[in-house]
C-alpha cells in the first residue's frame, strides 16, 4: 500500500469530440470538476487548522481535437482520490456517449473520412503516471500510479463494456504500450493510420466481443511522465516527406541512424480539415516518454534540422528559395496535456497570485475550474 505523501498525474483520452457529443462531454467535466470540489472541500474541513496542503484532486486541463474526434482529460492528486474522480469520469462517458462502430470500422466522422485519431474504443487510453518532479525515481509514486491503474480497471471492469489491457508498471511483464497496442488491439490498423503501412504486418490477438460494446480499453503506468507533442505539417508536404520527419524523431534511430530524440515515440497521421483551412494536411504525433532527456526543446531543436534537410533536398525545385522558411513545412508545434511542472503547479496552488494553500480557497479553485471549462468549450467549438 502507499501512503497519501504519493502523487499521480492521469490522462483519459476519449474517442469522442464531434458536435453531436460536445454537450455530453462538457457535462462530463462540469461532473467531475464537481466532485473534485467535493473532495476538496472534505479534505479542508478535515484538516489543521491554518495548514497548507496540496489540493487531494484536480482536474488540470481538458483538451478536445475536432479532425481527430478526440477528447482527453487530464487529472492529478492524490492516488486514492485520483482512481475514484476518474473512475467515475469513465463510467459515466461510457453510460453516456455511444459509438457507431460501422461508421468507425469505415473510419467515417462527422465531416471527412480517415481523420479519426488511431483508436481501440470509447475511452481509449488511460495512463495514470508518477508525479516526481524535482525528485527522481521516487519508487513509493511508481508503486501508487501503479496500483492506481488497477483500481482504475477494476471500477471499469464492473461494467463489462470494454476489454481491458494493461500496460507498463501495471502489467506484470512491464509491457510497453506500443506493444500492447500492436499485439493485443487493432490500434495500428485503425483511425488515420489505416493503410499508411505504420504497422500493419500485425494482426492483433484480441478481438472485440458482445461483452465489449465499447470497444478496448488500455491502462496503464509508464515508469516517467510522459508528454504529448504534435507538429502539424503544411500543405507543401507530402505523406512521404512526413514520414522523413517521423523517422528524423523517434528514439530508436539514435543509436542505427544518429539521429532521433531520446525517449520519443512518434506516428504519422493525417489531419483532414475543410479546404477553407487547407484540407488534408500531416501531422506527426508524439509522446515523449523521457521528457528530460528528450523534452520539447529537444523536439524542436530536432524539427529544425529536418526543415534544413528539407531546404537542401528541394531548394534546386523552388525558384524562390526565400520562400522555404519554416513557416513553407510547419503549420504549427504544440503540446496536447499537461507537463509534471503545470500540476504540481495547479495541486500546490502556485496558478493562483494568492499565497494560499491550495485546497484552502474555494472561490479561487471555482476560477481555475472555470477556465478549464471555458477553455474545454472553446476547443469543442473550433471550426476546421
Amino acid at each position: 500500500m502507499t501512503t497519501s505523501a504519493a502523487i499521480v498525474a492521469c490522462n483519459v483520452y476519449v474517442t469522442a469530440a464531434a458536435s453531436h457529443h460536445s454537450s455530453t462531454l462538457l457535462n462530463l467535466l462540469n461532473r467531475t470538476q464537481c466532485y473534485c470540489q467535493e473532495i476538496r472541500h472534505t479534505a479542508m474541513r478535515n484538516a489543521l487548522a491554518g495548514s497548507k496542503m496540496m489540493a487531494p484532486v484536480a482536474v488540470i486541463h481538458a483538451y478536445a481535437d475536432i479532425p481527430y474526434d478526440r477528447s482527453s482529460f487530464h487529472l492529478a492528486g492524490r492516488p486514492d482520490c485520483v482512481a475514484d474522480v476518474v473512475g467515475r469520469l469513465i463510467r459515466n462517458a461510457l453510460n453516456e456517449i455511444d459509438l457507431d462502430w460501422s461508421n468507425i470500422n469505415n473510419n467515417k466522422t462527422e465531416k471527412n473520412e480517415d481523420a479519426r485519431h488511431p483508436f481501440v474504443g470509447l475511452v481509449d487510453h488511460v495512463s495514470v503516471m508518477p508525479l516526481e518532479y524535482p525528485r527522481r525515481n521516487n519508487p513509493q509514486n511508481c508503486e501508487a500510479a501503479a496500483n492506481a491503474a488497477h483500481e482504475i480497471g477494476k471500477q471499469i471492469s464492473k461494467t463489462n463494456l470494454v476489454n481491458i489491457h494493461y500496460y507498463g508498471m501495471a502489467c506484470p511483464h512491464n509491457t510497453p504500450l506500443a506493444t500492447v497496442r500492436r499485439q493485443r488491439t487493432s490500434f495500428f490498423q485503425s483511425g488515420g493510420a489505416t493503410g499508411e503501412g505504420q504497422v500493419g504486418q500485425y494482426e492483433p490477438e484480441t478481438k472485440r466481443t458482445n461483452a465489449s460494446s465499447k470497444g478496448d480499453m488500455t491502462i496503464g503506468a509508464p515508469v516517467n511522465f510522459v508528454e504529448n507533442f504534435n507538429i502539424r505539417l503544411t500543405s507543401n508536404v507530402n505523406f512521404e516527406q512526413a514520414k522523413t520527419l517521423t523517422q528524423f524523431l523517434r528514439g530508436r534511430n539514435i543509436s542505427t541512424k544518429g539521429y532521433g530524440v531520446a525517449g520519443v515515440e512518434a506516428l504519422t497521421l493525417p489531419y483532414v480539415r475543410d479546404t477553407s483551412e487547407g484540407g488534408t494536411v500531416y501531422e506527426v504525433a508524439c509522446n515523449l516518454t523521457h521528457p528530460t532527456e528528450g523534452g520539447v526543446n529537444e523536439v524542436r531543436a530536432q524539427i529544425e534540422k529536418w526543415i534544413e534537410r528539407q531546404r537542401q533536398l528541394f531548394s534546386s525545385e523552388i525558384e524562390d528559395a526565400a520562400k522555404l522558411d519554416d513557416e513553407y513545412f510547419v503549420e504549427d508545434a504544440y503540446s496536447v496535456g499537461t507537463t509534471e511542472e503545470q500540476c504540481l503547479s495547479v495541486l500546490s496552488g502556485k496558478w493562483s497570485k494568492e499565497d494560499i494553500g491550495a485546497a484552502s480557497n474555494e472561490v479561487l479553485w471555482e476560477e481555475y475550474d472555470q477556465r478549464v471549462y471555458d477553455n474545454f468549450r472553446g476547443y469543442l467549438q473550433k471550426q476546421y
